[in-house]
């Protein structure tokens, strides 16, 4: 069957730089391999080079574009409520024109998914949910509550991460004053071209950097205004893709549904709770009102978790791939002790990265090996993260 992934709106802008013209890189592309199909949209693993796109993060200023996510707007006098029930933390407590990192679980407290909410209002929330559609679930469960709306505005939005070293002066450069005073999950709303632009200081990098939302009629408005900056800061601002984002979040002990859980909920080996995957300060459980998983969750409490999130590091160019099996010797005897749910090679420590999964009675090992192709190859077991960057909390932000 034909891949139907179409142009994604921003992706001519963050291929300027050496990428190549769509038609091209579909015609020379292969699903999977060199893209994702994301909601029907081309997320490209590259646009010019890693290595220079990680650069551009670490130490410039590079764009995704998150255009494609599903977007879900959340309002009226219960809907502070309603994602108090669904989420594992009270969203209601959540300040106005406060950004945060939501999950929910399922009933038997496996981790559903993840996403950004933005509380604009007590009785207006934007939920951004990466890929799965959640939007009957949440229509669902907003008839529990009086007055409590679920609307689909993925059609409306359209949106960029604006992320690295650079990221405050290329918004500066855009005219947005007092940018730099927003702090860590800060919104605030910026005027541009006659229209508005929504800032909230987030982002999947684990470095400096911001979202911006803004009607999908201003996406031209946006790509002058980084031309602008660039010319201001003599700086190249161009695209980064999945591979990078890869090794961004995993250098910052980030996880992803779907990558570090199977997220089909078939089978629960291949799931995890928000405790087997280092979200435990992401849910509250002395809460007094109920939500969904906490029966589970309070039971894992009781009884003890089935696995640990740690990192890992192995220092061989093998052909390493997610979800690679991880042994250990103990005793005498090899035993499977746990996977390498996701993988990523760091040129700039030349060598393998990434998250590790560990059955909790082997969580202490620290001398692993995977096999591949018949041989061994020798894996540390680390801690998280591996990049904590001070700029990323820094107020007023670095320009």
């Amino acid at each position: 069957m034909a891949d139907l992934a179409k142009k994604s709106l921003f992706y001519d802008f963050l291929a300027r730089y050496g990428g190549t013209d769509f038609e091209t890189y579909m015609a020379s592309s292969e699903p999977d391999e060199d893209y994702l199909n994301w909601n029907g949209y081309t997320l490209p693993y590259v646009f010019e080079g890693e290595e220079k796109e990680y650069a551009a993060v670490r130490t410039g200023c590079a764009l995704f574009d998150a255009t494609p996510a599903n977007k879900y707007r959340i309002t009226g006098a219960g809907a502070g409520a309603l994602l108090d029930y669904v989420t594992t933390r009270r969203m209601s407590r959540l300040p106005q024109m406060r950004a945060t990192y939501a999950i929910w679980c399922n009933p038997d407290g496996m981790l559903n998914d993840d996403a950004m909410l933005f509380k604009r209002a007590d009785d207006d929330y934007l939920l951004m949910a990466a890929e799965v559609d959640h939007f009957d679930y949440l229509t669902e469960l907003a008839g529990r509550f009086a007055d409590a709306t679920v609307v689909d505005e993925s059609a409306l939005w359209a949106g960029l991460a604006v992320q690295g070293a650079k990221s405050c002066a290329v918004l500066d450069a855009f005219g947005f004053s007092g940018v730099d005073q927003l702090k860590p999950y800060d919104i605030g709303y910026f005027d541009l071209a006659g229209g508005q632009v929504m800032v909230a200081r987030v982002g999947f990098t684990g470095d400096l950097g911001y979202e911006i939302w803004f009607d999908r009629g201003l996406a031209p408005a946006i790509q002058d205004a980084f031309v602008t900056a660039e010319k201001a800061l003599d700086l190249q601002i161009a695209g980064y893709g999945l591979t990078t984002i890869q090794l961004c979040r995993m250098e910052s002990g980030m996880i992803v549904p779907g990558w570090d859980t199977a997220q089909t909920f078939e089978d629960p080996e291949f799931e995890r709770s928000p405790f087997e995957l280092g979200l435990g300060w992401n849910v509250d459980l002395d809460r007094d009102d109920d939500f969904v998983g906490r029966e589970a969750l309070l039971k894992e409490c009781a009884n003890g978790s089935r696995f640990a999130l740690r990192g890992f590091e192995i220092d061989d160019e093998c052909e390493l791939v997610d979800g690679a099996e991880l042994f250990a010797t103990i005793g005498a005897e090899d035993i499977a002790v746990g996977t390498l749910p996701s993988v990523s090679w760091s040129h700039d420590a030349a060598r393998w990265i990434g998250l590790s999964s560990l059955r909790t009675e082997h969580a202490d090992v620290t001398d692993c090996f995977v096999t591949i192709d018949d041989e061994r190859h020798a894996c540390r077991i680390v801690g998280l993260p591996f990049v904590s960057l001070p700029r990323r909390r820094l107020v007023p932000a670095p320009l």
